[in-house]
């Protein structure tokens, strides 16, 4: 397998897409395994699909590297351990680095958006297993966002 090589820029907010092997339904079998299997920091932002998730972290003193490999390792160990034997995760992860305040904001809006985008709720804030409520409190967002209109995303995220 060639070398991939990724940016390492320290404070920065990297946006995140990790899918599970073979499109497996299995993240939310276990949402304490997920959230214990993170070193280092935990995502600003976040959903948590069947099979994939996206996230906004913010690195600081480790690699993004570093992170999404100890968080897979970790995760894949203990899911194997408790569950499953095989593989857990397809090879690498998309990332992106956060450009500027519009592009934090977009990508905010596609994870908060992306249970509506998979049909599997038509209210966003009906998915239980995203950041949204927490933005929303912070008045990031208004309790219709979502609702009213169709969202429609350009650009690469990692799907």
């Amino acid at each position: 397998m060639k070398t991939f090589r990724r940016f390492d820029l320290r404070n920065r907010y990297y946006f995140i897409t990790v899918v599970t092997y073979k499109r497996e339904n299995i993240l939310l079998n276990d949402l304490k395994l997920f959230w214990n299997s993170w070193f280092g920091p935990l995502p600003k932002a976040w959903v948590i699909l069947a099979d994939h998730f996206h996230s906004i972290i913010k690195i600081d003193k480790i690699s993004i590297s570093e992170i999404m490999h100890k968080f897979k390792i970790t995760y894949s160990r203990h899911c194997r351990d408790k569950y499953r034997k095989g593989r857990v995760w397809q090879n690498r992860y998309w990332d992106h680095i956060i450009r500027n305040q519009d592009d934090l904001n977009r990508h905010l809006d596609y994870i908060h958006y992306n249970p509506v985008k998979h049909g599997i709720v038509q209210d966003p804030f009906e998915y239980n297993h995203s950041s949204l409520t927490d933005y929303y409190k912070e008045g990031y967002y208004n309790r219709d966002w979502g609702i009213k209109n169709i969202l429609e995303f350009d650009g690469d995220y990692g799907e």
